[in-house]
């Protein structure tokens, strides 16, 4: 009846669709811009010279891991009523943004104050998002998380190009607008913007989440950490969002077409570049350490923007609470970039003084790196064999097979009914047994395999099966 009205509508109820996709756009561009320039912009803007800002960026990391701690553990309760404290908190947040950006400087514990609630608030509006993307068709996430990371990468570049007083009000400006949207979509689609209330435990028995996951992405923040520090100190920080950005609009691009570009297509060379990259930062001149930094960037965009994609999709599919499962999973990753900061810094600094100590610490980093890689790089999940497909009993199929059916199922539009047949087809049954289960005619079973079939492209069962066993789930390679 949904969909009749929806095709029903008059071209004003085609307007409030298109308004409510472009606010989502819009919005999430502008959280990532805000982020951003959490890290980019804001401590050139209030720091004269020197390593304040180190210490700036310091805070900022480790007051958004304090800021995600605290949504972890109040996940359901923020849930319940209306995400009301994730507002309040981020609107504190764009008031202290504005006090350090246009009151001149206080004391020191004022400005620490100020500098951890910016970051707690930007902590708020960021699991707020991951709420509203977990909430879009599966169809649409990857593409809004892309396009999403892409505006805010351009929106960045754009404040750091703009004079100092015009910098600070589009940073204030870039925030309220993301507050605003976020807002407008609580208000007048609730459905799509509150995510619903899901306890802590129950959520964290229903994850597939493996530790193994979580410490690949968190090395991914120790790389961006990394970046913008030593993008600081040699100012390559123009070309490293340049490359970023690029790899944003690249995704997007191949997202319209073929899906080229996947985790699955970039595992086997992003971890002997990664670590080249590590090695030769250092080694080399000028040019060499910026098209390092570049690579670097390039390839935190592009996992920042799968990660977000998988997650959304783990979470829908699994029925997991997103803002406990987003803001456990950032803890470790904001307190990884801080390290990355650090290392940076005293990296950077070795280099500075003429020795080959920062190669060396770099070439350690590379080959931990490695070895982390090589006992990480496998499946997350627990896998099915597919000989054992045909034996699994409908109980079993509750587990993993049965939410690698879901993601098919979503990816490739069948309907409900459609994936109650595939999930009974990837069990071995036949068409006579599903009319039997499902209480359909026969030739009704026999129509539903057939466009199962043309649907996902497969021509077999065994082919079906295959499509299914290659369908990861979050965290998967």
């Amino acid at each position: 009846m949904a969909a009749i009205e929806t095709k029903g509508t008059s071209g004003l109820g085609a307007l409030k669709l298109g308004m409510d996709a472009l606010a989502g756009f819009v919005g999430f561009g502008c959280a990532i811009a805000s982020v951003l320039g959490l890290y980019a912009v804001v401590p050139g803007l209030v720091t004269a010279a020197g390593t304040d800002w180190l210490w700036i960026r310091l805070v900022y990391a480790i007051s958004m891991a304090v800021g995600f701690l605290a949504v972890s553990l109040g996940a359901h309760a923020i849930a319940r009523h209306k995400c009301i404290v994730l507002i309040a908190g981020s609107v504190v947040g764009v008031s202290a943004m504005a006090l350090v950006l246009f009151v001149p400087a206080g004391p020191r514990f004022l400005q620490l104050s100020c500098h951890s609630a910016i970051a707690v608030g930007m902590s708020f509006l960021v699991v707020q998002w991951f709420g509203f993307v977990c909430s879009q068709p599966y169809r649409m996430v990857l593409m809004l998380v892309a396009v999403g990371v892409a505006a805010g990468i351009g929106g960045c570049l754009i404040e750091g190009y703009l004079v100092d007083g015009a910098a600070r009000v589009l940073l204030v400006v870039v925030w309220v607008v993301s507050l605003g949207c976020m807002v407008a979509l609580m208000r007048f689609r609730s459905g799509d913007a509150l995510p619903p209330a899901i306890s802590n435990k129950e959520s964290d028995k229903r994850s597939k989440i493996l530790w193994t996951s979580t410490i690949m992405l968190s090395f991914s923040s120790f790389e961006f950490g990394l970046v913008v520090s030593v993008a600081s100190e040699t100012g390559a920080a123009t070309w490293c969002l340049v490359a970023a950005l690029g790899a944003a609009v690249l995704l997007a691009v191949d997202w319209v077409g073929k899906r080229v570009i996947t985790e699955r297509s970039m595992s086997p060379i992003t971890p002997p570049l990664t670590m080249l990259s590590f090695v030769t930062m250092f080694l080399f001149n000028d040019l060499v350490q910026v098209a390092a930094l570049c690579f670097l960037s390039a390839l935190f965009s592009i996992y920042t923007v799968f990660g977000w994609a998988a997650m959304a999709e783990h979470v829908r599919i699994s029925r997991l609470s997103p803002l406990h499962t987003f803001a456990k999973a950032r803890i470790l990753d904001y307190l990884a970039m801080a390290g990355g900061l650090a290392f940076g810094f005293v990296a950077f600094s070795m280099a500075a003084n003429g020795g080959l100590l920062a190669v060396q610490v770099s070439a350690v980093v590379a080959i931990a790196y490695s070895f982390l890689a090589a006992f990480c790089h496998k499946a997350r999940f627990p896998e099915a064999g597919v000989e054992d497909v045909g034996h699994v009993s409908l109980p079993e199929t509750k587990g993993l097979w049965k939410k690698r059916c879901r993601a098919v199922s979503e990816q490739h539009g069948l309907s409900e009914r459609q994936y109650e047949v595939l999930v009974l087809v990837a069990q071995g049954r036949n068409a006579k047994y599903i009319e039997q289960t499902l209480m359909i005619s026969l030739s009704t079973a026999q129509t539903h395999i057939r466009n199962i079939y043309r649907k996902t492209g497969v021509h077999s069962r065994q082919e079906l099966l295959n499509l299914i066993e290659a369908t990861k789930l979050y965290g998967e390679d």
